[in-house]
């Protein structure tokens, strides 16, 4: 099978059924699957080969969809990246993962410099977008389909085992990571909805209606939208950049939309809405209501439950590299306030302790390991950081867990110091490194620190060398202009030194403490 088959499958069962949605511009099954089968052909024109890869750097739009079908039945690899990220920070994603070709938003041209990309011709660069937009030597997307055919390609080899898209993950060593994600795995994941749905009456897949807020650049905005084009319903497509919670409402409204998934920032602007603004909305039609990415404080949660009081409210917990692993279920949301909630079906999860050993009581921490279909099968190019994070048939992103005596699981802390900030992942390393090209920093130490809408937000810690003369506003000007906006800290404060273990290494477990005193949850 191959991820492109819902859209293929559906576009014969429901041809004038709407596919997708994007600022009032509705695309039906039958349109998109032409468009997919003629990216197809023209990519294939072009030379790209099985398994070569092309970088997508796009906001939000119906286009970001097709790319990924068309590019899936040809068993080319997408590699989706954050349009967040700056100049650099893009080029060396493209570069990394050898991307030969680049898919670019015109609005965002800036962050794409050719003569920087070794591997990459400036005919292989195609701008989505107006015709006027388009830069002298770079190709029109809609050029490229031009005059192509609609039909299925054919002499097509691939198969479950190909790799899909690479997921990167920022660094826990100061550079990002490309978590390899194969057709098999995605289609694991599409798998498990309709077995947790099986035998439901009250639940009919082919009329879901779901509004995808998070960007499509992301893994789980990845997962949400192919399963519904498996289940004959209908992408609702959230416009990128500032986050507008009216907005969302409105397209809950509009569009009647079933389901939707945020991260618990989304939830707690919507809730922070004036009553008389938000209640004006109708929300009958979402029947399903996730939150994911972070955890959500107990608080929000009960207002959220308040409000949209017709939906079942899930919490999920996953990662890029090991699929969407657990939930925990409407009817647990009150009992086990801060769980995590219990594997999805077919998920093996088993926690290891400092010693090595499998936890086998409750309430005791260790590293949580999951053996899931739906996991990568490793970091590109990176054989000693998948060897940390695959052991055989088992795979970790790090997280520390724990059960209770119902079989429950917490997080309880992470093992490689990640900041999860308004949904994305964040690892201090890759804000050290940029940091310390600094001539007047001796030392840096950054971590998350509680914020009410954020979850977390970065700070930087930092050891001026003697003598030095610098400013917290000197460093954060820096980091304006090599990192990423939600990466950059957002406080900086200069310490003598830091606390240490007997070997020298930086105990930010203390440095955090202070920070995170009395606050309801620890990460």
């Amino acid at each position: 099978m191959n991820i492109a088959d819902g859209l293929r499958i559906n576009s014969w069962r429901y041809p004038e059924r709407v596919a997708a949605v994007f600022e009032g511009k509705e695309i039906t099954y039958e349109v998109m699957n032409s468009r997919a089968n003629r990216l197809a052909h023209a990519m294939r024109k072009q030379g790209f080969k099985r398994q070569e890869k092309i970088g997508i750097l796009m906001y939000n739009n119906t286009e970001f969809l097709e790319i990924y079908h068309g590019l899936s039945r040809i068993g080319v690899i997408s590699v989706p990246i954050n349009f967040r990220l700056v100049p650099s920070e893009v080029e060396y994603v493209i570069n990394n993962s050898d991307s030969s070709g680049v898919i670019v938003g015109y609005e965002l041209l800036d962050r794409v410099n050719v003569n920087n990309l070794p591997q990459v011709r400036k005919d292989q660069v195609y701008v989505v977008g107006p015709a006027d937009k388009v830069p002298q030597g770079l190709r029109h997307y809609e050029e490229l389909l031009e005059g192509q055919p609609d039909n299925e390609p054919s002499d097509v080899d691939t198969c479950e085992e190909d790799i899909f898209f690479f997921g990167y993950t920022s660094g826990t060593t100061g550079f990002p990571k490309g978590a390899m994600n194969t057709q098999r795995g995605i289609l694991d994941i599409i798998k498990n909805v309709f077995v947790r749905t099986a035998g439901k009456p009250h639940i009919d897949l082919s009329q879901r209606v779901l509004l995808a807020i998070i960007p499509i650049c992301h893994s789980n905005s990845v997962w949400a939208t192919l399963i519904t084009f498996w289940c004959g319903g209908t992408n609702v497509i959230m416009p990128s950049g500032k986050f507008d919670p009216e907005k969302v409402l409105q397209l809950i409204q509009d569009y009647k939309v079933t389901t939707t998934s945020m991260v618990p920032t989304m939830i707690t602007r919507i809730l922070e809405l004036p009553d008389d603004v938000k209640n004006q909305y109708n929300m009958a039609s979402l029947s399903s209501l996730g939150s994911s990415s972070a955890p959500l404080l107990t608080k929000t949660k009960e207002e959220a439950l308040e409000f949209f009081k017709n939906a079942r409210f899930s919490e999920g917990y996953g990662s890029t590299e090991t699929g969407a692993l657990t939930t925990l279920r409407h009817r647990d949301q009150r009992r086990k306030v801060r769980s995590i909630g219990q594997p999805n079906p077919g998920i093996d999860i088993k926690l290891v302790d400092e010693q090595g050993q499998v936890v086998t009581e409750p309430n005791k921490q260790g590293v949580l390991w999951a053996k899931a279909r739906s996991a990568f099968i490793g970091y590109y190019k990176d054989p000693e950081k998948t060897k940390q994070s695959i052991d055989g048939e088992w795979v970790t992103a790090g997280d520390v867990a724990f059960f209770d005596e119902e079989g429950y699981y917490y997080l309880a802390d992470r093992k490689h110091d990640m900041i999860i900030s308004g949904g994305e992942n964040i690892y201090p390393a890759e804000i050290e490194e940029a940091i310390m090209k600094m001539p007047e920093v001796s030392e840096v130490a950054v971590i998350g620190v509680p914020h009410p809408q954020w979850g977390e937000e970065v700070k930087a810690l930092v050891v001026r060398r003697e003598g030095a003369e610098i400013t917290a506003e000197d460093v954060l000007e820096f980091c304006k202009q090599n990192l990423a906006g939600y990466k950059r800290p957002r406080t900086v404060e200069f310490r003598d030194d830091f606390p240490r273990t007997a070997t020298g290494k930086v105990l930010k477990r203390l440095l955090r403490e202070p920070y995170w005193k009395g606050q309801e949850r620890q990460i």
